[in-house]
């Protein structure tokens, strides 16, 4: 058998993809696999900040328009990137074990987001860490940042800024965290939907392809993912809006933190609640649900 895996041809996404690859054929010995690079609009545009643009398919699209064609049988994604609604044919197929979830500052003058003075400089294109910063430190500066790892980097060491804050799987799986100043604590700086884990997208005819899939996934893993992807949904809440959710197993149950604000960063809600991973998108509805309650479309609308 063989099959065709589609992904963005970034540093990272080329690293995901062999990673899914090297699993596969580890799982299913004589599987032949081939990997092809897709443009999306995402990567198309690079000289506009992604809530300008408008999340919805961003990275995810073009890739997408091949699975339905089935010129590739595999979509492979940063899961955080992959719409939480998904177009009519096509279905999550699931994660591998999840990296670290959460964001990490990196610096060459401060060694903590606390040690930075409050009219410091941090790039960053998302809106949610923003938010979390500038209720820590109201006088926060912002300049937006966009590109690839090394492009990022250069950046803060020509410009002099005062740290920028990415993904701290990314760097880990490029072998790249001995540039990470601190790792932000989660339950403060609440992590983007699915952030740290690969996001496994099929047709849904291709029920092949999602039994080779059943050898690689972590359902401890997909269960956290669905929670906040559930959580994200019901709030329709993207890249372009100040949320985030955090799912971990604690014990036999399954707990969720979200997180919503309003740009300024002036008003927050932060919220947990526990729940038996069997039911992770139930939980994850339900806490959006209470979310809704306390107000947290308003505060996403201003």
């Amino acid at each position: 058998m063989k099959i065709v895996i589609g992904s963005r041809g970034s540093q990272l996404a080329m690293w995901q993809t062999h990673h899914i690859k090297a699993l596969l054929e580890q799982a299913h010995p004589g599987l032949e696999i081939e990997i092809r690079k897709i443009t999306t609009r995402g990567d198309a545009i690079q000289d506009i900040p992604l809530p300008k643009i408008g999340d919805k398919g961003l990275f995810t699209a073009e890739i997408e328009a091949e699975l339905l064609a089935d010129n590739i049988q595999l979509a492979v994604h940063s899961l955080k990137d992959l719409p939480t609604t998904l177009p009519d044919g096509l279905v999550y197929g699931g994660s591998p074990p999840r990296a670290d979830a959460r964001d990490a500052l990196i610096s060459l003058k401060w060694h903590s987001i606390e040690d930075i003075p409050d009219n410091g400089t941090i790039a960053t294109g998302s809106l949610r860490r923003k938010a979390a910063i500038l209720n820590l430190k109201p006088g926060m500066q912002f300049t937006d940042l966009r590109g690839n790892i090394d492009t990022r980097l250069r950046k803060l060491k020509e410009n002099g800024w005062d740290g920028i804050i990415m993904a701290a799987a990314a760097l880990e799986r490029l072998e790249m965290a001995g540039e990470i100043a601190a790792y932000l604590d989660p339950n403060c700086f609440v992590p983007s939907v699915s952030q740290g884990a690969i996001g496994l997208e099929v047709n849904a005819s291709r029920r092949d392809v999602l039994e080779l899939l059943t050898a690689i996934v972590d359902e401890e893993t997909v269960q956290a993912c669905k929670a906040e992807r559930a959580f994200g949904r019901k709030l329709e809440g993207g890249c372009s809006v100040p949320l985030g959710a955090w799912a971990r197993q604690e014990g036999d149950q399954l707990k969720l933190t979200g997180f919503v604000s309003n740009y300024a960063g002036t008003h927050q809600i932060r919220e947990s609640l526990t729940g038996s991973p069997e039911e992770a998108e139930v939980l994850g509805e339900k806490l959006a649900g209470r979310f809704i309650s306390l107000g947290a479309k308003e505060l996403l609308g201003s």
